[in-house]
């Protein structure tokens, strides 16, 4: 991964972001279905939880996951 001036930005592969989007659609996808629950209540519960655990993170966690794109 290059370097970003700005500490807030990434730069993946096309690959590894269409292929973790798909991943989660599909997941949620299967979780509705499970639960019979609708898709934008699996979407919404998926993206509250995430950002909550995001906030939790140190900036070094951050980073550790950052670069752990770059062994994909």
């Amino acid at each position: 991964m290059s370097e970003q001036s700005n500490d807030k930005s990434v730069v993946l592969p096309k690959d590894v972001f269409v292929l973790n989007t798909l991943g989660m659609g599909i997941a949620i996808q299967v979780l509705a279905k499970i639960t019979k629950e609708e898709i934008e209540v699996w979407k919404e519960y998926v993206g509250a939880t995430a950002s909550e655990q995001y906030r939790q993170l140190s900036s070094e966690q951050i980073q550790e996951i950052v670069d752990s794109i770059e062994d994909l």
